[in-house]
């Protein structure tokens, strides 16, 4: 279980739990746009540091560095979580 050793992962985690629960309860109490806010910003944290951590990875060679850039930057939220579920070990990229 080393992708629960990504710290990234389980922020990005918790941000989307954070952004349901606003969602849900936007329809319902005046809060719950400001808990969809937080949500947002957290995931926006998360999504720099997702491209942080492609460009500071030294185990990636430079075309697999393109390529999770790109998906990172590409698909924002998405391609961080992937980056962090995918990449575990040196020089492999799927378990």
């Amino acid at each position: 279980m080393s992708t629960l050793n990504k710290t990234g992962l389980i922020i990005g985690i918790s941000g989307t739990v954070i952004i349901l629960l606003g969602l849900m309860l936007m329809k319902q109490y005046d809060f719950g746009i400001y808990i969809l806010y937080a949500g947002l910003i957290v995931m926006g944290v998360v999504w720099v540091w997702s491209i942080w951590d492609v460009i500071v990875a030294d185990d990636l060679r430079f075309y697999q560095k393109m390529f999770w850039l790109i998906i990172t930057i590409s698909v924002p939220v998405m391609g961080g979580l992937l980056f962090y579920i995918l990449h575990q070990k040196r020089n492999r990229i799927v378990t």
